[in-house]
């Protein structure tokens, strides 16, 4: 017994006894609570000890104090499955960075693991050996491999689906739903036609992809072919519901609408077509817009209603009259109510009319009348946009026609918001610390003016002959005075291409000329808010000065 209490001592422990059912392997259990310290490597017993201990115990404490200095081998020392898994993705990144040809990179399709990051990447390697012409399209589109990875990056539903499919559309439908960086630079392998398909796919999933719409109209820019009229017709319609004005691609469709044009001759649709989505675009095309309505005054026997309503609505947007167009808005005033599809359709005909200019009292009248405004009513409740243009058409009427001619229900008018958004709200406050310069009392300035007409005028004040201000409560009552409205006209109230106020903005003009104002509009392309403030006092007195008709 003096041998083992010898042992235990320099082991350092107090420990109780524990039998087993071996003779020899008798164990001890530490009092943990009991020890202060751990050293970090046991000391190892030497020669002349383990020869005190009896022969059973000496072969298990040094078999013990064997396996503290020995490091643990590889079959103990087993990864993770994670880490495992990493390194067998890590060793395809590899194999995808050092493949040379068609084959040793399609091999790495072949690994089960293969994900969707390292099947983007072993496509986008082949795209770009196909467009430096290290390889040829027609080496892969068809192997196995690749289809596989186009199957991973598509999620096509059915492998029947995906026999039936070419390799450019694999392509059209990974462009469409993967959506970065790395798909875009796909794009400038595919011809005309496919990247047409792309555009449809990305509409068709609201998904506005601003690399691959970047790319896509880059590379349908530099296409030698002519833009048919269909595929600019699918390019117009895609471009405006993605909401991706891209000025490059729109001229180039234009110039190709222009050029494409004469060939067409029964296709009113594809007419009609682009004509809205160049309305939606608020692209002032003139030279398209020209081409288009001369087409349909020359085609005027295949022409539908619709068609006809849908070209006057877009001019109106963009407040543009074509040369030659008098045919065209003869054969719209002559339209009919009941020619239109719906209710709402005829009511937009007719505001536009007004907003260019054309319309006949008798087509403002029968938007008013109580039979209309139940027929707008069985659609369900009128949305704003149609109730502030039944306002404007009530006001127009009022102004030109006066008390006696119809009026619009009170109730219609209830409830319309007048507000700005918070872009237009901003270059507004910009103009008005302007004004503080120039009418600083606000019994000179009235802001946030509602004209009771569907819509807001930024401010209201009044000036003599020589651009004095005058006090609004005299200019009210004084006949030798110009009161002024002022309409802000920011990115969004103006038209692309050529620049100049959307046509319901110089609608709103009119409209207060007939109520006695002279109105200064002061459009974002002339008025700068970075603009020293010097600088903003002087353009608004040079054009007060215009409006007045005061020389300096």
């Amino acid at each position: 017994m003096l041998k083992f209490s010898g042992l235990v001592w320099r082991l350092g422990t107090r420990s109780t006894i524990r039998k087993y059912s071996s003779a020899g392997a008798t164990l001890y259990k530490t009092d943990k609570s009991e020890v202060k310290s751990v050293p970090d490597k046991p000391a190892k017993p030497s020669a002349v000890d383990l020869d005190k201990d009896t022969s059973g115990n000496r072969g298990l404490v040094a078999a013990a104090f064997a396996s503290l200095n020995t490091p643990e081998s590889a079959e103990t020392k087993r990864p993770s499955p994670k880490s495992a898994k990493l390194s067998r993705l890590q060793q395809l990144d590899n194999q995808i960075l050092k493949a040379t040809d068609i084959n040793s990179l399609l091999l790495v399709a072949e690994n089960p693991v293969v994900s969707r990051r390292h099947a983007l990447k072993m496509v986008s390697v082949l795209s770009e050996w196909s467009s430096s012409n290290k390889v040829k399209l027609a080496e892969f589109e068809k192997d196995p491999r690749f289809l596989k990875l186009c199957r991973i990056l598509a999620r096509t539903p059915t492998a029947h689906a995906m026999s039936s499919l070419t390799m450019a559309e694999d392509l059209s439908t990974v462009l469409g739903i993967t959506g970065d960086d790395e798909a875009a630079r796909l794009i400038m392998n595919l011809s005309m036609p496919q990247m047409v398909k792309v555009m449809k796919a990305l509409h068709q999933k609201g998904r506005r992809s601003t690399p691959l719409l970047r790319a896509l109209s880059h590379n349908i820019t530099k296409q030698p072919e002519i833009i048919d009229l269909k595929k600019s017709a699918d390019l117009l319609f895609c471009m405006s519901s993605l909401n991706f004005p891209d000025p490059l691609l729109l001229d180039r469709i234009c110039n190709d609408v222009i050029e494409s044009l004469p060939s067409n001759q029964d296709r009113p649709a594809v007419v009609n077509s682009v004509l809205i989505s160049l309305g939606l675009l608020k692209y002032r095309h003139e030279q398209c817009l020209t081409a288009l309505c001369d087409w349909m005054r020359s085609h005027m026997d295949i022409c539908r209603a619709s068609d006809v309503a849908s070209a006057v609505v877009t001019l109106a947007t963009l407040d543009f009259t074509p040369p030659e167009s008098d045919a065209l808005f003869k054969a719209a005033q002559q339209l009919k109510e009941e020619e239109m599809a719906k209710s709402s359709a005829w009511l937009d005909l007719v505001f536009s009319l007004l907003t260019l200019n054309k319309a006949e009292p008798a087509h403002l009248i029968s938007t008013l009348k109580p039979e209309f405004i139940d027929k707008l009513l069985s659609a369900g409740e009128i949305p704003i946009p149609s109730r502030r243009k039944l306002m404007i058409i009530d006001a127009y009427v009022l102004a030109t026609c006066g008390a006696q001619a119809p009026r619009l229900p009170e109730d219609v008018c209830v409830g319309v918001p007048l507000l700005h958004t918070k872009e237009k709200a901003l270059y507004v406050h910009s103009i008005m610390d302007t004004f503080k310069s120039l009418v600083s009392a606000d019994s000179f300035l009235k802001r946030e003016c509602n004209s009771n007409m569907g819509f807001l005028y930024d401010a209201e004040f009044a000036v003599d002959a020589k651009c004095h201000p005058v006090p609004l409560e005299k200019a009210a009552k004084s006949q030798d005075v110009f009161r002024i409205a002022v309409l802000g006209l920011d990115y969004h109230d103006m038209t692309r291409k050529t620049v100049v106020p959307l046509g319901v903005n110089q609608l709103y003009t009119r409209l207060l000329q007939l109520k006695g104002y002279k109105v200064l509009q002061v459009p974002y392309t002339e008025f700068n808010p970075k603009d020293k403030l010097v600088t903003r006092v002087q353009y608004i007195e040079k054009r007060l000065r215009e409006l007045v008709g005061t020389r300096t």
